[in-house]
């Protein structure tokens, strides 16, 4: 059965049913979503957003990026506020391998984001940078209140906004700048699974944010932020 584009395609994506031929496909496919964040500014957006929260007189805080793939936006972080202390974890044991061959110095760990392995209000800063998409509603919901739970000052999760000019640009992005088998099927595929920002801050709320902030950021993307913790 065809799903409409107004409706939330529930199809995985090949990365989430690790449908890659070997390694070095995954490596591939995980440098292109990188470049894109990097060159289309998903990540000093999601720096920005951190920042907002901080004083004037700030200089160290603890991060923590769920869902760190590659790990390049942790690298990203750590050159833009070299005093912060960033961390990442991501369910993936492959994609953590690539991680730590692209990034030796970075400290990043296996877990689920949605079960979380640390105390309530233990880190400043908490990222989430295309994962929503990824899950299920009811396992949205119970992402958003692990990042809730572990976050003290602001959480931060960027993803697509599910549009018919989101999809043609991912299509047209993917076709004409890589060769990658996983980044063309998933780049059109992560749109399909994304929801809109009126769905997003509907999962927010059901997760119990009550002080959160939901943004578009153009037309292709939204932020969802965490004002402040219950910390």
């Amino acid at each position: 059965m065809r799903t409409s584009l107004l409706q939330r395609s529930p199809a995985p994506e090949l990365l989430d049913e690790r449908a890659y031929h070997d390694l070095e496909e995954l490596r591939g496919n995980l440098r292109d979503m990188a470049r894109y964040d990097h060159s289309l500014g998903v990540f000093a957006l999601a720096m920005r957003l951190v920042n907002a929260a901080l004083s004037p007189s700030a200089t160290g805080y603890t991060g923590l990026d769920v869902g760190c793939g590659s790990g390049d936006f942790i690298a990203y972080a750590r050159q833009a506020a070299p005093a912060a202390r960033w961390w990442g974890v991501d369910v993936s044991p492959d994609v953590l391998r690539v991680a730590r061959q692209e990034h030796p110095e970075l400290f990043v760990v296996c877990a689920q984001g949605m079960r979380l392995p640390l105390a309530d209000a233990s880190v400043d800063m908490v990222t989430c940078i295309h994962v929503l998409h990824h899950l299920s509603p009811p396992e949205a919901i119970t992402l958003l209140c692990e990042l809730r739970r572990v976050a003290r000052l602001r959480v931060v999760c960027l993803d697509l906004n599910r549009n018919a000019g989101t999809l043609v640009g991912a299509w047209l992005l993917t076709r004409l700048t890589s060769r990658n088998r996983l980044t063309r099927a998933d780049g059109v595929q992560s749109v399909r699974r994304a929801y809109t920002a009126a769905e997003a801050a509907d999962l927010a709320r059901q997760a119990g944010w009550a002080d959160f902030d939901i943004r578009l950021h153009g037309p292709f993307r939204y932020a969802l932020t965490l004002m402040r913790s219950l910390a």
